[in-house]
């Protein structure tokens, strides 16, 4: 029997409305039927980063942690949302640390700005690894003012590599 590849995307299709109606571990066994039958799994990269772009944050790291290294989600443009639901959750991971890194190499420093206006907004309880690792990524593409912003603040919140980082070095006298 021919595996059709509209089939395949239908199927896909599917697994993303158990995701979104909070059915994981349903759209997970879809998900990994249709990367069995499929010879090049690649091809299907776009889904992951719809994944991303649709689903609760609620859900987001679990989908992420079951079917997220069948993917490469550092190839999706909307890693702003991996990102937003760490803040949101309190939670600092591998897969917000790879958004963070992905859209540094992306050179998207314009979403990394626009994470950091968000940041207090959606929660102004977040934790202080979160703001470190959010001011590496900016210092990194190039935002010294508010990575060091950010180090104060995450300094002010306990993290001791943050204090030690949130010096901004006196501008140099032309003599």
């Amino acid at each position: 029997m021919a595996i059709v590849k509209s089939d395949l995307i239908k199927r896909l299709m599917d697994a993303k409305k158990f995701f979104i109606n909070g059915y994981v571990d349903e759209g997970v066994k879809i998900v990994q039927d249709v990367l069995k039958l499929s010879p090049q799994k690649e091809e299907y990269n776009w889904f992951i980063c719809n994944v991303i772009e649709s689903v609760d944050c609620k859900y987001l790291f679990t989908i992420l942690d079951k079917i997220g290294s069948s993917f490469d989600i550092s190839k999706c443009q909307n890693l702003k949302n991996v990102v937003m639901c760490g803040i949101i959750q309190n939670i600092y991971n591998t897969h917000v640390d790879l958004a963070l890194n992905s859209l540094v190499a992306q050179g998207k420093r314009d979403r990394l700005e626009d994470i950091t206006k968000e940041i207090f907004k959606v929660n102004p309880d977040v934790n202080g690894e979160i703001l470190y690792k959010l001011a590496e990524a900016l210092r990194k593409a190039g935002d010294e003012r508010d990575a060091v912003l950010l180090l104060q603040e995450a300094c002010k919140k306990g993290i001791k590599e943050a204090c030690s980082n949130a010096m901004v070095p006196p501008p140099r006298s032309v003599m």
